[in-house]
């Protein structure tokens, strides 16, 4: 388990043996290296990110229908979300703070107001807001106009919100007892996934708990570093983000967004397949996630739907980091033996080195695996599968349509130099596709586009979408017997702690 949430997602009975005996291949993770005693380059780079708290205040409203009732503020920050109290008429009051950590200041905080009912949540309106940042206490104290579900126009509702960003300072780096742990949600060989709660904020966070005596027997350090760092540049508002790391001298604790809607997996298992609009919206938000990890010339390499998580909004999460490979530029290449094996492109197979393109002919597989409930090339027989990525014929069936076929074909193109995105523009060719001639990517990377579909949950501490096998156990941080890890191992976790200033003690500010 060296990716992040390698356990997250639940298990479920399949409708026919084909899709039960792919969810059975589909945790086979493989990886062979030539030089896999060689640890990948993890350059020790500055990862501080803006920090700061903001606390916002929900206040009253106006302009409500006088008839409104049981109204609730659904507020939500960098994937955080809290509901407010509920309130009643056309004038409701809330009153109510809610403190949040800020480690990107490029995201908005939106607010979004429903009616409660006996038949379920009504949306009233919406309103996004971004915050006025800066290294002095900046407040803001506006009434906001909500827009309608369909963000096309104002309604006659207003939000009295009062906002202030709070720059802090760390006094000291976070430890296990700044949090409280609510349930296990994840656990494999290197250790457990948790959901807690930030004391001092009472933010929601997922924490990763790794032991470091298992990371060095399996030679995972370099790798679980190099995550590390991926993961706190947070390039792409599709990606999970890190919110800090910290260490003992037996284990390493890497907390990070809680994405609580679950496993695309298994959400795509319980329904088949998805529709063609859903799986576009999808489809483009990994798009850009890849194209910012490419960005900083990182490949991916494990493009599956275990991986992407689904938050409550209804976006989605990149996530399982650990087969990523740093500094490999469009026209480079390395020769790892790594990957899925219904995902593998052909240059994977074959060893004859591969770059980025790798990750556009697994995107491929991926919307085909949306549009009709398996890849392409799936076969129970492992070899079998193999000789169909590499000579296969590519099947249609009649659910996809011409401009979805065109997209699949280009990125499923079995010559790398040929494959869509494959040249030094790399995502944008992919964008400019008539597929996605009705995807207006800025907005979807702001979040502003119609959403096809979300989540069911409760509130911010609903685990159902994760496995009772894991949030049935008793959620602490075991001892862990003294390794007697020498100086030389401890080096090599040198600069593992993320110490964001965004993190520090409520108190301190």
């Amino acid at each position: 388990m060296s990716g992040l949430f390698k356990s997250f997602g639940t298990k479920k009975d399949k409708k026919d043996d084909k899709k039960e005996d792919k969810k059975d291949d589909k945790t086979k993770t493989l990886k062979k290296d030539g030089s896999s005693s060689s640890k990948p380059e993890t350059k020790e780079e500055d990862l501080d990110k803006p920090h700061g708290k903001l606390v916002v205040n929900v206040s009253s409203g106006r302009g409500f229908a006088p008839t409104s009732a049981n109204v609730v503020c659904v507020v939500s920050f960098e994937r955080n979300q809290t509901l407010s109290k509920t309130s009643d008429g056309a004038t409701p009051k809330w009153d109510q703070s809610i403190t949040f950590d800020v480690t990107d200041k490029g995201r908005d905080l939106t607010i979004e107001c429903y009616s409660r009912g006996a038949s379920g949540n009504e949306l009233i309106g919406s309103v996004r807001i971004q915050p006025s940042y800066g290294d002095q206490a900046s407040m803001t104290d506006q009434w906001y106009r909500l827009r309608n579900k369909d963000n096309t126009a104002d309604t006659a509702a207003e939000l009295h919100v009062v906002h202030t960003y709070k720059h802090t300072e760390a006094t000291r780096s976070l430890t296990i007892n700044d949090f409280d742990l609510l349930k296990v949600i994840g656990k494999g060989s290197f250790g457990k996934v948790m959901q807690v709660r930030k004391k001092d904020t009472n933010r929601i966070y997922a924490m990763k708990i790794l032991k470091k005596s298992h990371l060095v027997e399996r030679d995972e350090v370099g790798h679980t570093k190099s995550e590390r760092i991926i993961l706190a540049k947070n390039c792409s508002p599709f990606l999970v983000g890190l919110k800090f790391s910290f260490q003992t001298p037996e284990k390493i604790y890497l907390v990070l967004d809680y994405v609580n809607g679950g496993e695309l997996f298994f959400h795509l298992q319980n329904e088949g397949k998805f529709s063609e609009q859903r799986s576009k919206f999808y489809t483009a938000q990994l798009l850009s996630a890849l194209e910012s990890l490419h960005a900083i010339n990182v490949i991916y390499r494990d493009l599956k739907p275990e991986n992407i998580l689904v938050d409550f909004d209804g976006f989605i999460a990149l996530t399982d980091f650990g087969l990523c490979k740093e500094e490999i530029k469009h026209d480079e290449k390395t020769n790892t033996f790594c990957g899925t094996p219904e995902y593998m492109a052909p240059e994977v197979l074959q060893q004859k080195g591969y770059g980025p393109s790798v990750d556009w002919w697994t995107l491929g597989i991926l919307l085909y695996e949306m549009l009709t409930g398996l890849p392409p090339f799936y076969d129970e027989n492992t070899n079998q599968m193999y000789h169909k990525i590499l000579f296969g014929d590519l099947v249609f069936t009649d659910e996809i349509s011409p401009k979805a076929r065109s997209l699949i074909a280009g990125l499923l193109d079995r010559d790398p130099a040929k494959r869509l995105g494959a040249g030094p523009n790399g995502a944008k060719e992919i964008k400019q596709h008539a597929f996605f001639e009705d995807m207006n990517f800025a907005d979807l990377e702001a979040k502003r586009v119609p959403v096809p579909w979300k989540p069911s949950l409760e509130n911010q501490f609903d685990t159902s979408n994760f496995d009772p096998e894991f949030t049935e156990m008793q959620p602490q941080d075991s001892v862990v017997p003294d390794s007697h890890l020498s100086a030389t191992v401890q080096n090599q976790f040198k600069g593992f702690t993320y110490v964001d200033h965004s993190e520090a003690l409520q108190g301190a500010m």
